[in-house]
């Protein structure tokens, strides 16, 4: 017997993954969200005066990218005969960043300012933004600046020079 997986689940996965490495590459820890967020992503930026700084990122597909939860004028019922899914903007749930995998492989991204409501075909055209990367990474330990003194050695080793 072998197990059934929708296709767009397996895309879906896969495009979340890609970002997800493509952010850890950048030097920031990503957290999934929970089910039924707004948004697929939250990343802890750090801190700016003396307050956290976490950015949200909704993942999705190149070839359903959209800027919205459901695609505008469908209809889609929560039962069978049940009211309408509520549909809402990212841009209205203040989402910092729409991220997407291009058929290339490339994570591009597009942050609140630049994808509003704009819609799939517009937002493909649209330059993407480029997501921060974190500086403050470093192999072990952040590296700190050896300062002269003068110790006996040093003041040995000028009288020497």
């Amino acid at each position: 017997m072998s197990l059934i997986i929708a296709q767009s689940r397996l895309s879906a996965a896969e495009t979340h993954c890609r970002v997800r490495f493509d952010i850890i590459q950048r030097g920031w820890i990503p957290t999934d969200a929970e089910e039924e967020q707004s948004f697929d992503l939250i990343v802890d930026m750090g801190a700016k005066s003396d307050k956290r700084e976490f950015q949200t990122i909704q993942v999705k597909s190149w070839k359903t990218l959209k800027t919205c939860s459901r695609p505008v004028g469908g209809i889609e019922k929560v039962s069978e005969g049940g009211k309408e899914r509520n549909t809402y903007w990212y841009y209205d749930q203040c989402i910092d960043w729409i991220a997407t995998v291009k058929p290339d492989n490339n994570v591009i991204y597009w942050n609140r300012d630049v994808y509003q409501k704009k819609e799939a075909g517009i937002l493909k055209k649209t330059s993407p933004v480029k997501f921060p990367i974190n500086k403050d990474v470093f192999a072990y330990k952040k590296p700190s600046p050896i300062e002269q003194t003068n110790s006996s050695l040093s003041t040995l080793m000028m009288e020497a020079a």
